[in-house]
C-alpha cells in the first residue's frame, strides 16, 4: 500500500461522524471550519496505522468496538488543543498573591486547619499548574503550618505525561525571570540544548490526574478554594458551558473562585457567580 494516498480530503459524512464522536465523548464542539484542522491532525494517525481513507478509519470506529476503545483517547489527544504559557494572563496570578491569599491566610489566622487548594482543569503541559505552584510556594513558604494541593488535571494523556516530568526547553520559560527560574528549576544541559526541571518543591505541591470534565461527580475528593479553567470553555456549546458551570460550583468550597480565559465568559449562561473583573468569578452565598 502507498501510505501516501492517506492524504486524502475527509469528506463531509466522515467530518461529521468525527465532530458528533468527540463532542459526545469530551463536550468539544468543532465548527465546520475545523475540518482542515482535523484532517490535518489525523493524516499521521491514518499513516501510523496503514488505513487509507476517512472512510475506512469511520467504518473502524463504528463496527470493532475493540478498536474504538483503544483508539478514542488517541483521537482525543490528537484534537484538542493545547496551547499555554507560563503565567500566561499574569493578572490572575497578581489576583491569588495580591487578593486571594490574603484574604485566606486572614481568614485561617486562629485555625489550626490551614488548607489550601486549587484545581487546575487543563493542565496541557503544565506551564499553567507550575506557575499556580510557584505563585502559592512563593507566598506561604514562610508561613507556619499549611497544607497546599494542586489538582492539575487534563483531558488529554499525551501533554499530561509531559506534565507530570516537568521538563521544558529554555524558550518556554522565557516568561520566567532569572530569579525564579534558579529558585524554582534546574537547568540541564543534553548536547547543545538547554531545558529546566520543576524541583522537588514545586512537584510535591502538585498531583497530575486524567479528568473529563463532562464526567461529573468529578474525581476530587476535597471541595476546592479555586478553579483555573482558562481557554477550555469556548470550545463548548452554551448547555456544555451551563452544565459545567453548575458542576464546578458544587465542587468550590463556599464563595470560591473560578478563573476563565480572558475571550470567557458567563454571562446569560449562570447566574451561580459573581463577576469580580478579569474574568475572575465568585461563588455566590
Amino acid at each position: 500500500m502507498d501510505l501516501k494516498s492517506v492524504l486524502n480530503t475527509i469528506g463531509d459524512a466522515e467530518f461529521d461522524f468525527i465532530k458528533d464522536l468527540i463532542y459526545k465523548q469530551s463536550g468539544i464542539f468543532l465548527a465546520p471550519h475545523k475540518k482542515v484542522m482535523v484532517q490535518s491532525r489525523l493524516n499521521t494517525r491514518l499513516r501510523t496505522l496503514s488505513i487509507p481513507s476517512y472512510e475506512e478509519y469511520c467504518q473502524k470506529l463504528k463496527k470493532d468496538p475493540k478498536f474504538a476503545s483503544e483508539e478514542m483517547q488517541e483521537l482525543i489527544n490528537r484534537l484538542t488543543t493545547n496551547k499555554t504559557d507560563f503565567f500566561r494572563e499574569n493578572h490572575h496570578f497578581d489576583f491569588l498573591k495580591n487578593d486571594f491569599f490574603p484574604k485566606l491566610e486572614e481568614e485561617h489566622k486562629l485555625s489550626s486547619n490551614k488548607t489550601l487548594r486549587i484545581w487546575c482543569s487543563a493542565s496541557s503541559t503544565g506551564e499553567e499548574p507550575y506557575s499556580l505552584a510557584i505563585t502559592a510556594y512563593d507566598y506561604f513558604q514562610h508561613k507556619a503550618g499549611w497544607n497546599i494541593k494542586i489538582t492539575a488535571s487534563d483531558i488529554d494523556t499525551a501533554v499530561l505525561k509531559t506534565a507530570g516530568e516537568g521538563i521544558y526547553k529554555s524558550e518556554r520559560l522565557d516568561p520566567v525571570s532569572d530569579a525564579l527560574k534558579s529558585k524554582h528549576f534546574n537547568r540541564i544541559s543534553k548536547g547543545d540544548q538547554i531545558f529546566y526541571e520543576a524541583k522537588p518543591h514545586l512537584k510535591s505541591l502538585l498531583e497530575f490526574k486524567q479528568i473529563n470534565l463532562l464526567n461529573y461527580p468529578f474525581p476530587i475528593k476535597d471541595k476546592v478554594d479555586i478553579i483555573f479553567c482558562r481557554n477550555v470553555v469556548i470550545y463548548f456549546d452554551k448547555q456544555t458551558q451551563k452544565t459545567l458551570f453548575q458542576n464546578f460550583a458544587e465542587q468550590l468550597k463556599p464563595l470560591g473562585y473560578l478563573i476563565l480565559g480572558h475571550s470567557e465568559t458567563m454571562f446569560g449562561i449562570s447566574d451561580r457567580y459573581k463577576f469580580l473583573g478579569h474574568t475572575v468569578y465568585q461563588k455566590k452565598d
